[in-house]
């Protein structure tokens, strides 16, 4: 099979891959190797007991999200047969629970980034021009807004709301299309989102259920988390449960239906599309009226079983998939935005 081409080279050819972009873990890992699932299961072993680690190693893997899939298929297994599951319940709340405490004690501040870093972030929210969409909890889409928010317009559907002099979903003007704004979508949630009767919150520096407006975010986001307020996020394992939870809440099933109206072409990059963890986004994008794919391999290695996967999750569509080496992501980006500059 030949080699596969850089973003880049895809770009010259179609432009139109620059219009929305779907990024996973894989996008996170650039920026640091300690939001690799196996350096998670490391830091998340101090909040486990022996039973979830015997778990993990008698499934052979450090992924959260098999773990908590053969816990789900365990306990609903269980209820069918009147089997007492209570443990195996704790265990999944436990894991659970784990997985998005551990992904904010390994979370850099923003000062920790390089300076290639920090310009990779900045140089991907100006380059894509409609739609971002990520499956992550951590805080670099939040930050790569806020340092494009002055040369671009840019918004998450979250705005001042007066009564409660909170950020709040769907409060606020908005921001305009006439403006041509990239919007960003959580699929899964994040750590700085919470929900409070009824309505979903964003914590910031300066508004937060806290009060408190002299520390870093991260340092909010602990406190509030200490004050009772747990995080919106999905670590559900199965594709099922995940749907589930994204259609019985008002900001992610938002954000679901925003993927389902996108049309165009769409850039993934460090998203798997594992068809028992990811289905639902699989199906998402093929109820959309995007036309094209373009996919970013890392493990070239494997790139012909990765293809025919791929290809096989869009099989019967229309939608047309391109690969690209996501080893070179990055560089192309940079290569493409000095491109327009000269343009």
């Amino acid at each position: 099979m030949e080699e596969l081409k850089t973003f880049e080279e895809l770009v010259e050819n179609d432009k139109t891959y620059l219009s929305n972009l779907l990024f996973g873990n894989g996008f996170s890992i650039n920026f640091g190797s300690r939001f690799m699932y196996s350096n998670l299961f490391e830091e998340a072993k101090e909040l486990f007991i022996d039973e979830d680690i015997n778990l993990f190693g008698e499934l052979n893997t450090t992924n959260f999200e098999h773990a908590l899939r053969v816990l789900g298929t365990s306990i609903n297994t269980n209820k069918i047969f009147n089997i007492d599951f209570v443990s195996v319940a704790e265990s999944y709340e436990r894991i659970k629970s784990a997985l998005i405490e551990t992904v904010r004690k390994v979370h850099p501040e923003p000062h920790e980034l390089t300076i290639d870093q920090d310009n990779d972030l900045k140089t991907t929210f100006r380059l894509f021009q409609e739609k971002v969409f990520t499956t992550n909890y951590d805080l670099l889409a939040y930050w790569a807004l806020n340092k494009v928010n002055k040369v671009r317009a840019v918004g998450d559907s979250f705005g001042y709301d007066k009564d409660s002099e909170m950020i709040i979903f769907g409060a606020g003007p908005g921001v305009s299309s006439d403006k041509n704004p990239v919007r960003l979508y959580y699929l899964h949630g994040s750590l700085h989102l919470y929900m409070d009767k009824g309505e979903i919150i964003k914590i910031t520096t300066k508004r937060n259920p806290v009060g408190r407006t002299d520390l870093p975010l991260l340092d909010t986001i602990t406190e509030t988390y200490e004050s009772g307020y747990f995080p919106l996020y999905i670590s559900e394992g199965s594709w099922k449960q995940k749907l589930n939870k994204i259609l019985n809440n008002k900001y992610l099933s938002f954000c679901y239906r925003a993927l389902m109206k996108t049309s165009k072409a769409l850039t993934i990059y460090g998203q798997s599309l594992d068809k028992e963890s990811d289905k639902h986004i699989i199906d998402a994008i093929k109820k959309s009226d995007i036309q094209k794919i373009a996919y970013g391999i890392y493990d070239v290695s494997n790139k012909e079983r990765i293809i025919h996967e791929v290809i096989g999750h869009f099989q019967g569509t229309s939608i047309q998939v391109g690969f690209f080496d996501a080893r070179s992501f990055f560089e192309s980006l940079k290569n493409i935005e000095m491109e327009e500059l000269f343009e």
